[in-house]
C-alpha cells in the first residue's frame, strides 16, 4: 500500500545569521539545506518503495513525501491508516495561496498611495484608500497563522514517525532538537536516510 518543505521565516532568519557569522552568502547555505533535506527524503521514498519519489526535490509538494514516509510507517509497523500526506500538502496550499493573496493586496495598496501621490491627493484621500486593502491583510493574517502552526503541529508529527521508523533509539531527542532548532533537521533527515531500524522485516513474496 502506498501512500519536501519549505522552511519558516525564523529558520530562514536563523541560516542568514548563521551565514553572516561564518562569512557565507545566505542563499547557498539554504541551497545546501534543500538539497540535504531533498535528497534524504528521496533516499528514504525510493528505497521504501513509495510512489513519485522525485517529488521530493519539488517546492511545496515535498511535503506529500515526508508525509507519505509517516503514513506507511504508521501502516507497515501499526497497522494504522493516516493521511498526513494530504494534510499537510493541503494545508501547505492554503498557505501558499493566503500569502500569495496578502502579497498582492499589500502591493495594491502601495501601488495606490503612490498613484494618490502622483495625482495630487491630499493625505486623507490616500489614507481611505488604503484601508480596504490593509483591512484584508489584518483579516488574512490569522487565518494564515492558524494555518502555519497547524502545519508546524502535522510536520513534526510526520518527523516523529519518520525518526520512529529510521532510528526509534534516537527518535525523542532528534524530534525535540527538531523543534527547538529547526536548522538540525536537515541534518537528521541526512542522517536517517540509510536506515530502517524502526521498520518490520520485509515480508517475502
Amino acid at each position: 500500500m502506498y501512500f519536501g518543505y519549505r522552511y519558516g521565516v525564523g529558520e530562514e532568519a536563523l541560516f542568514g545569521a548563521v551565514a553572516s557569522l561564518m562569512g557565507i552568502p545566505s542563499f547557498l547555505i539554504q541551497v545546501a539545506v534543500y538539497v540535504f533535506s531533498a535528497l534524504a527524503l528521496y533516499t528514504i521514498a525510493k528505497r521504501r518503495g513509495l510512489s513519485n519519489p522525485w517529488l521530493s526535490w519539488i517546492p511545496v509538494a515535498n511535503v506529500w513525501i515526508l508525509g507519505s514516509i509517516a503514513d506507511q510507517y504508521r501502516y507497515v509497523a501499526r497497522g494504522e491508516v493516516r493521511s498526513k500526506r494530504k494534510v499537510l500538502l493541503t494545508l501547505k496550499i492554503i498557505s501558499a495561496a493566503l500569502t500569495a493573496v496578502m502579497v498582492v493586496l499589500c502591493i495594491g495598496t502601495v501601488i495606490g498611495a503612490i498613484g494618490g501621490a502622483v495625482a495630487g491627493r491630499n493625505e486623507d484621500m490616500i489614507m481611505r484608500g488604503m484601508m480596504g486593502p490593509l483591512a484584508g491583510v489584518i483579516g488574512l493574517a490569522l487565518p494564515l497563522v492558524g494555518v502555519t502552526i497547524a502545519a508546524a503541529v502535522i510536520r513534526y508529527m510526520a518527523l516523529y514517525d519518520l525518526y520512529s521508523s529510521c532510528d526509534p533509539d534516537n527518535k525523542t531527542v532528534f524530534v525535540v532538537l527538531s523543534i527547538l532548532f529547526g536548522i538540525t533537521v536537515p541534518v537528521f533527515l541526512f542522517l536517517c536516510r540509510n536506515k530502517d531500524y524502526g521498520m518490520p522485516p520485509r515480508r517475502e513474496a
